[in-house]
């Protein structure tokens, strides 16, 4: 039995989602802190705020530090808490200053933390000091964020109004938090200035897909508006001159987890246009994969494919051109062999010496084992197959492993007995390879099924609950015949570069198959395009050329109505919602 593996990474998961976005953010954080050091010699160009001789003194600052601790902690009366000013001067003016100092740029990150820690524990326990606590961190974090500072320092107090609530989560009770209304204002100014440094702009768009992940329904016309604007722009631009197609793709991951969650009348649009990115051959997997699968968990979705097969044939072709990128990759990490027989230095033959000849084969002792093959560092290190196959990505337990490692009882020698399955190591390339190969597949198949498990699902989404009754069928056979392709890629027998290419080039073929036309017209474009350079291409002239009858139905699509396409239909308002925004208690009442 072979094992049906593979990631699950479902992109609705709050959870999941956050666990990716800590990581980006502090990649990003640890970035512009580098950039932030290596602006040490030009911070004239940017402000700094005075620090008060006294925060120079380190009794001072330990007083302000316990101070603020104790605050948190504190559940009585706040006014009769006696270092109460102590502890306000730490929030709003200590940390701020200190923070925009070019000799403390490294400490800025974890004087934040800090910060965030006595806020969380005086939220946590539900008494006035967690109010108290909030209305200082955010008048401390506001100028800091919007002033001339260096941008290690605006990106963290971006990300602080980003992430303060006006009510924490309870998780007991499994309700959300409520983010702090006055945050989202700023956010959107910060985003929308394209003279800020990308840092800040992205710190600033993750706050605000924070906020309207948790506090759509309170956002207002204007907001939602405006906010569906920017993101429909960000989803629709190329990447910028000065920020990279892969972190363009994943900044455009937060418009469409925005658009999605602001949820206006223009949905059905968005689940079509994520399907329109899905199957754009030019975007990149990071985005185009990802937006199929959001499509995939959307009801709007219905009656917005007009042809399944095309979409499921790009789909393939993605699949079927990342497993080439695979095998050139792998490919590339190859060393090259030594030499069977090394020759000897010519001065050697003039040595001489009364020692006798030491033996080279014939028996090895332990010195022989370095020469053995199959016993290199690379392979031992991998300690027998990981414990997950190397498939899962923190996503649903169904695309998890089977139990059982989906392996048959192995007989054993001497005395008839079972022995226990033994587990084929894994080298680490291919385990990795597995990991981004599964990744790509499994959210395909949740844009196909709305499920990131094998199979058809007991509750159809995606294309599958979405096309016409006749139109099923073509959706299960790719699901089919995708399964058996995943089930290729955790053919646990391919445990080394060499073997696991050779079954991804058989899946190669199969994948090239189900792409149908879409891949014959790669093929013709990357043809063509090789020829425009000089580069001789041996490829065959049916594959270059289209027939007459292709190049007639090329010139005169048949799918295709005139009238829509001379007058496109406007799109959509957004819808009218709730404002209760001013349900919320502002910041001003809270003084």
């Amino acid at each position: 039995m072979i094992h049906r593996a593979t990631t699950h990474i479902d992109s609705s998961h709050p959870h999941s989602h956050e666990r990716l976005v800590a990581l980006f953010l502090a990649m990003l954080v640890a970035a512009m802190g580098y950039f932030g050091v290596q602006v040490h010699g030009q911070e004239a160009k940017f402000d700094t705020i005075p620090m008060n001789d006294a925060f120079k003194k380190e009794s001072t600052v330990k007083r302000m530090e316990r101070a603020a601790g104790s605050f948190a902690s504190h559940r009585g009366d706040i006014n009769a808490f006696a270092d109460k000013r102590v502890a306000e001067v730490y929030f709003r003016t200590y940390l701020p200053a200190k923070m925009t100092q070019p000799d403390a740029l490294e400490e800025v990150s974890q004087s934040v933390q800090e910060m965030m820690g006595y806020l969380s524990r005086a939220q946590r326990g539900g008494a006035p000091a967690g109010t108290e606590i909030l209305k200082w961190v955010f008048y401390g974090m506001k100028p800091v964020a919007e002033g001339n500072y260096a941008p290690i320092a605006r990106i963290n107090a971006t990300l602080v109004l980003g992430r303060l609530d006006m009510v924490p989560a309870d998780l007991l009770k499994q309700q959300p938090p409520v983010p702090l209304s006055s945050s989202l204002p700023i956010l959107i100014n910060l985003y929308e200035d394209e003279n800020n440094a990308e840092g800040i702009r992205a710190a600033a768009l993750h706050g605000i897909r924070r906020y309207v992940t948790y506090g759509f329904s309170r956002l207002n016309d204007n907001q939602r508006t405006k906010i569906t604007q920017l993101m429909t722009e960000l989803l629709d631009a190329p990447a910028p001159p000065n920020r990279s197609e892969k972190a363009h793709a994943f900044l455009q991951r937060y418009a469409v987890d925005i658009l999605d969650y602001a949820r206006t009348s223009a949905s059905p649009d968005l689940a079509k246009k994520l399907v329109s990115i899905s199957t754009d051959q030019s975007r990149p997997n990071m985005i185009a994969v990802y937006s199929a699968a959001r499509a995939g968990k959307m009801k709007e979705l219905k009656g917005q494919v007009a042809s399944p097969s095309d979409v499921l044939e790009s789909w393939s072709a993605r699949v079927w051109l990342a497993l080439q990128d695979e095998v050139k990759r792998l490919k590339s990490l190859e060393r090259p062999r030594q030499a069977a027989i090394q020759p000897s230095t010519p001065d050697s033959h003039l040595r001489l010496t009364d020692e006798p000849p030491k033996p080279t084969g014939g028996r090895m002792g332990m010195d022989g084992m370095d020469g053995m093959e199959g016993s290199d560092p690379g392979m031992m290190a991998s300690g027998g197959m990981e414990s997950d196959m190397g498939m899962d990505m923190g996503m649903d337990a169904s695309y998890g492993m089977e139990g059982d490692m989906g392996m048959d009882m192995m007989e054993g020698y001497g005395m008839g007995m079972t022995m226990a399955p033994v587990a084929i190591p894994q080298k680490p390339e291919v385990t990795a390879s597995r990991k981004r190969l599964l990744h790509i597949i499994q959210q395909l198949h949740v844009g196909a099924s709305g499920a990131p498990s094998l199979g058809i699902p007991k509750t159809p989404a995606g294309l599958l609950a979405s096309v016409d009754a006749k139109d099923k069928v073509i959706v299960e056979e790719w699901l089919a015949a995708m399964q058996g392709v995943v089930e290729a890629l955790n053919d646990q027998s391919k445990s080394d570069e060499p073997l696991f290419i050779e079954g991804l080039t058989v899946q190669i073929e199969v994948l090239k198959d189900m792409a149908g036309p879409t891949a014959i017209e790669i093929e013709r474009a990357k043809a063509k395009e090789m020829e425009l350079a000089g580069i001789a291409v041996d490829v065959d002239a049916a594959v270059i050329e289209p027939s007459l009858e292709e190049a007639a139905n090329i010139a005169k699509p048949a799918a295709i109505d005139a009238a829509a396409v001379a007058a496109p239909a406007p799109p959509a308002a957004p819808a009218e919602a709730a404002d209760d925004a001013d349900a919320l208690p502002s910041l001003d009442d809270l003084q």
